[in-house]
């Protein structure tokens, strides 16, 4: 094995080492006497080794030299078999490559997907204890934060959520400049990337290819989360009710899920399932950063639990990669759109329903306890639509004293005043180039 991973390093070592598309990703710089491992965890196909290589090419600009990388890819088939008794031959392969570098404190060490391999962390956690390298890991699980292996890790690691790449990143890699007051010109230009970015969504291999491909390639993403992430590591054995219920979660995104319902559904199809095993696949969609489910706010956690939970996709491509009659799928995108950037930005998340029944898309809390509603819709130039969406944003800001309330809406603008407040109109386009701290 040891020989083995001296190939890998000396191929990695003779290689470039790609230059990504910038992501809006910090890591701290520790201390020397802080001892924490830097974890990247998200959907397969999401960005994770790439946000790896922009870590590694930011080291190289501040003048570390490459052979003080080390990058392992444990999905290489080469290491199909290996145990965690093995892990331990990467040290000695790299130190009898590079003896120099054996008392070196700056050494960086890149393990990719390591939870594939069973037992990994007590590796880990013995190179905290006794090393000095810096370590990084990636995983597209969200066990990876479980308590047993916080408990496993002692605490000692720091976690970046890696996601599909938010509105920013996507007229990033498309070397798209913008500005924040753009002209009539520019604008027209902006709605015509959203209006894209919407319908297709951020997973970065996908950016810019037909519509045929495109859908290929998420059914695809969605076929290995199933497979490899949630059958073989879980031992589901029901894969057809497993993956007509993700099927299901994706063309019912940014809508109420009752579990009770789509059981009696299942049931009356002849499907064999039991409820318990529904809300455990729910609970494999969200480990692996697949679907999202969103609860209720509601001060009593119990009277929250018993509500149905809203679910959203981790991108806004999967809803068009699974959709039918896709004209009645615009809102539902757009919906999930505001959730995705939300969700990477909010402390609390939450739907909010009104004491006559109104539902509100998102309510969040800030770490000071700050409360703000966001309504999302196509458009308000329907006056039925209008009067719905205003109506309950007014209902919902009297019962939790707010002053304030928000419509995202595709291209529309206005402040909106009455007696329990204003409701500000943002155009999507300004709403996904806001800044993450303005929603905090």
């Amino acid at each position: 094995m040891k020989q083995l991973f001296k190939q890998l390093i000396i191929d990695f070592h003779r290689q470039s080492i790609p230059i990504p598309t910038p992501r809006e990703l910090e890591l701290p710089r520790l201390p020397p006497n802080v001892r924490k491992a830097m974890v990247f965890i998200g959907m397969r196909r999401s960005g994770k080794t790439w946000s790896m290589y922009q870590q590694m090419q930011n080291l190289m600009r501040d003048g570390l030299p490459q052979t003080n990388l080390l990058y392992i890819n444990f999905e290489d088939d080469r290491l199909e078999d290996i145990r965690v008794s093995d892990l331990h031959s990467i040290l000695d392969a790299y130190f009898e490559l590079y003896p120099e570098n054996v008392d070196s404190k700056d050494l960086h060490f890149f393990f990719d997907e390591i939870h594939e391999v069973s037992g990994w962390e007590k590796f880990i956690r013995r190179l905290l204890d006794s090393e000095q390298m810096h370590i990084y890991l990636s995983g597209s699980s969200a066990k990876m934060l479980s308590k047993e292996i916080a408990t496993s890790l002692r605490g000692r690691t720091i976690t970046r959520e890696i996601f599909p790449y938010n509105f920013h990143e996507y007229l990033i890699h498309q070397q798209r400049t913008y500005h924040k007051n753009p002209s009539s010109k520019e604008k027209a230009i902006l709605l015509a990337l959203v209006q894209e970015f919407i319908r297709n969504g951020g997973f970065p291999e996908t950016i810019g290819v037909p519509p045929p491909l495109h859908r290929e390639l998420l059914q695809g993403y969605i076929d290995t989360v199933i497979y490899r992430d949630i059958i073989d590591r879980y031992q589901v054995t029901n894969s057809a009710v497993l993956k007509r219920f993700l099927t299901h979660c994706l063309q019912n995104s940014s809508a109420l899920l009752s579990i009770n319902k789509l059981y009696q559904s299942l049931k009356s199809l002849g499907y064999s399932v039991s409820k318990n095993s529904l809300y455990e696949y729910m609970n494999y969609f969200e480990d692996a950063y697949c679907i999202f489910p969103l609860n209720v706010y509601h001060p009593s956690q119990r009277k929250s639990s018993q509500k149905p939970k809203k679910i959203y996709p981790v991108d806004q491509g999967l809803i068009t990669a699974y959709g039918w009659h896709q004209e009645f799928r615009h809102g539902a995108r757009l919906e999930a759109t505001v959730f995705s950037k939300l969700r990477r930005c909010c402390d609390q998340l939450y739907y909010y329903e009104t004491s006559d029944g109104r539902e509100i898309d998102f309510l969040t809390i800030t770490a000071t306890s700050k409360i703000e509603i966001i309504q999302v819709t196509l458009s308000l130039k329907n006056g039925e639509t209008a009067e719905r969406e205003i109506t309950a944003l007014r209902k919902a800001m009297l019962e939790l004293g707010l002053k304030r309330g928000t419509i995202v809406t595709f291209d529309e603008e206005a402040v909106l005043e009455y007696p329990e407040g204003h409701i500000e109109c943002i155009p999507s386009w300004k709403f996904l180039m806001t800044d993450a701290g303005e929603f905090k």
